[in-house]
């Protein structure tokens, strides 16, 4: 059975909405993607959800990361921030797998305890992320980012990455962003920058926990990451399936066990009762 792939999206105009390229990649990847709006609740999503896959949308706001709103923030949902923040917070305490990608990365880092730059030129010498669909096309690689030799992210992207050394690696991505990581999250490590140290990955050594920055749902090569989500989906289901079978194997073995010794209880009681007194004669 294939694993379920969750999918937050806005809700607008009595419509959910998924870029396609996302269900393209988890369906690729050997997943069932399904899209759930910020009108459903949580645990509702967790319910059934093997695995979940935060995408891109409208800035989040500071509030949630102890800032105030600069002039350079954009559009914002609140309630899809409250939502997501709760979302992800309750799936890292089931150990669900999770993968955030631009908003969603930054979703997972705030979560945890993390801050963003409200907009990437705060960042000295930044090189530009916010590029516009409108005039670069999403499958154009724009800039550069190298990758920790040491991360789950390598080991993802392994057989697409150019190794120069022992220690890290590098690939050409897309970029369509203008907020970025500022302070990590607890528990999370940056393991792919940009040439002007802006965060473009961030994961967890604690179950799967995975953040990148660009949008890996237009390039071809980025699927791995997709099926590496797929996959720890796929594990943890299993994982379920067989405390499931071995608490109901417990519960059979248990109910069995009563109804014996229950058993053997009132055959030893019979026996005392019908069987005839020691020296007596029957007639």
């Amino acid at each position: 059975m294939k694993p379920l792939i969750a999918i937050i999206d806005s809700f607008s105009e009595g419509r959910i909405y998924a870029p396609h390229e996302h269900l393209s990649m988890v369906s690729k990847a050997g997943g069932l993607p399904a899209v759930f709006s910020v009108e459903t609740e949580p645990k509702e999503v967790l319910r059934v959800a093997d695995g979940l896959l935060l995408i891109e949308g409208p800035d989040v706001h500071p509030r949630f990361y102890g800032g105030d709103p600069s002039p350079k923030l954009r559009e914002v949902d609140v309630a899809r921030d409250e939502f997501e923040i709760e979302l992800v917070k309750k799936a890292i305490e089931r150990g669900i797998p999770v993968m955030g990608i631009g908003r969603g990365m930054h979703i997972i880092n705030i979560t945890l305890g993390g801050t963003l730059y409200q907009d990437v030129y705060e960042i000295p010498k930044a090189i530009k992320h916010d590029w516009n669909m409108k005039t670069a096309r999403p499958e154009q690689r724009l800039h550069t980012i190298r990758v920790k030799a040491d991360s789950l992210l390598y080991s993802i992207l392994k057989e697409v990455l150019n190794v120069e050394n022992t220690n890290e690696a590098w690939t050409w991505v897309n970029s369509f962003h203008h907020q970025a990581i500022k302070r990590v999250g607890e528990g999370l490590r940056p393991v792919a920058f940009a040439i002007d140290g802006l965060v473009e990955a961030i994961e967890s050594s604690e179950g799967f926990l995975l953040g990148v920055q660009w949008g890996p749902e237009y390039l071809e090569e980025m699927v791995p990451l997709y099926r590496a989500l797929v996959n720890a989906a796929s594990g943890r289901h299993r994982e379920l399936e067989e405390l499931m079978r071995r608490k109901i194997e417990a519960e059979v073995r248990e109910r069995m066990e009563g109804e014996l010794s229950g058993g053997q209880g009132e055959s030893h009681h019979s026996s005392e009762t019908n069987g005839s007194p020691h020296g007596t004669t029957q007639t």
